[in-house]
């Protein structure tokens, strides 16, 4: 007699159910499941909310998600980070696209009027060598 059991006998019976297919098997009391990319995908969300760090946040948020996303899960806060970061850079950059020609503007302006308060149509500019100002009425 061999002490291995037979290919024919049936398997032996589970204290437990075993999961469906895609579930996680049940963890111990007191542990907490594993899903990649959550807690970078929290980070990436709350950076997305600064200015400078924005940037910082839309790589964490897309590192999280493609974390999460390897892994077999979904991650609502990367993905909102993700949103919010795109949508402050491109606030800042319309901004900047605004800011910088006037600003350019109104030094050649007072580089040509020299220093000095100049009235030119309805502008006052105030110019001296560290500053300038346009004030309009």
């Amino acid at each position: 007699m061999s002490s291995q059991p037979d290919a024919q006998s049936p398997a032996p019976a589970l204290p437990y159910a075993p999961p469906a297919p895609g579930m996680m098997p049940p963890l111990p009391y007191g542990q907490v499941p594993s899903r990649p990319g959550r807690v970078l995908g929290i980070v990436g969300f709350v950076l997305s909310f600064v200015f400078p760090l924005d940037i910082a946040g839309l790589v964490v948020c897309i590192v999280a998600l493609v974390q999460s996303k390897r892994a077999g899960h979904k991650s609502g806060f990367a993905l909102a980070g993700l949103i919010i970061s795109l949508a402050g850079i491109l606030f800042c950059a319309a901004i900047l696209a605004v800011m910088i020609p006037t600003m350019v503007d109104l030094f050649q302006t007072c580089g040509r009027l020299g220093n000095g308060v100049h009235h030119v149509g309805n502008a006052i500019y105030t110019c001296t060598p560290t500053s300038a100002n346009k004030v309009w009425g």
